[in-house]
């Protein structure tokens, strides 16, 4: 039997929106959409060829983890690996932009709390920033207490990958989504530890699986993190993107405590 002839990066991205449209939107705890296999067979293998050691990724300030935008990839390197790098940044934007769509009619539970009754006149025309996507690993203990994302995140998502050269021990723990007992937080300021044990609870795990995507929207109650586990040599992977309010809409909307 014949095999069918490879995609091309445009019939591979046009499938993958297709997908992210047809996803069933989940509500509860708060609205997020689960899309396994997203990207294709030959780029996730790609990505593992690919994937910068971790004397190239910069460090952050989540535990021990290390990060490295996929632009900064594509100009550092160059003939196919650079080709890769661009294609996957192209994939990684379309991607992101449909899942923002896909979400969108949900807008109402981030702006409302934040911006009042009359949210959508005062939102206008927002510009986001969406053009890029970032690498991230982290490795030893994960403990990620429940928290919201910054306020000027609106659509936040990853992709889980899995490490091909050190497998992650088991349990191997995704994302925990928490419903919250009448309680919001505006940004990703620290929650005060009696407060989340009072008002949060664990209410899904979105459980890891290679090349799954979680997206969501970042609310006020969008309570998330990560139980703790300890990865030991392993790495937790991520392709990370999502859509962020841009300078002048975050000056024009939000009160300056916010921004």
């Amino acid at each position: 039997m014949t095999a069918p002839p490879p995609k091309s990066l445009n019939e591979a991205v046009v499938e993958i929106e297709q997908r992210i449209a047809r996803t069933r939107v989940r509500l509860k705890p708060f609205p997020h959409i689960v899309v396994d296999d997203l990207l294709p067979p030959s780029m996730r293998r790609q990505l593992d060829q690919y994937w910068p050691n971790a004397d190239r990724l910069a460090a952050s300030n989540f535990f021990q983890r290390g990060e490295l935008l996929v632009s900064s990839l594509a100009q550092a390197a160059d003939g196919d690996e650079q080709a890769f790098w661009q294609n996957l940044r192209a994939i990684s934007v379309r991607s992101n932009r449909a899942a923002r769509a896909r979400l969108q009619r949900h807008f109402v539970d981030k702006f409302r709390p934040l911006l009042g009754p009359a949210w959508r006149r005062s939102l206008g025309g927002a510009a986001y920033l969406d053009r890029d996507a970032m690498l991230a690993d982290y490795t030893g203990v994960v403990d990620l207490a429940p928290h919201v994302d910054h306020a000027r995140v609106v659509i936040n998502g990853f992709v889980y990958l899995d490490d091909p050269d050190q497998p992650t021990p088991e349990p191997r723990r995704g994302t925990m989504l928490y419903h919250s007992i009448g309680f919001a937080w505006p940004s990703n300021m620290t929650i005060p530890k009696v407060v989340r044990d009072r008002f949060l609870r664990e209410e899904v795990e979105v459980g890891w699986r290679d090349n799954r995507l979680l997206a969501y929207i970042n609310g006020p109650w969008s309570f998330h993190g990560v139980p703790r586990h300890d990865l030991g040599a392993a790495r937790r992977r991520l392709l990370m993107f999502g859509a962020l309010l841009d300078d002048t809409t975050m000056e024009r909307i939000y009160d300056p405590e916010l921004r």
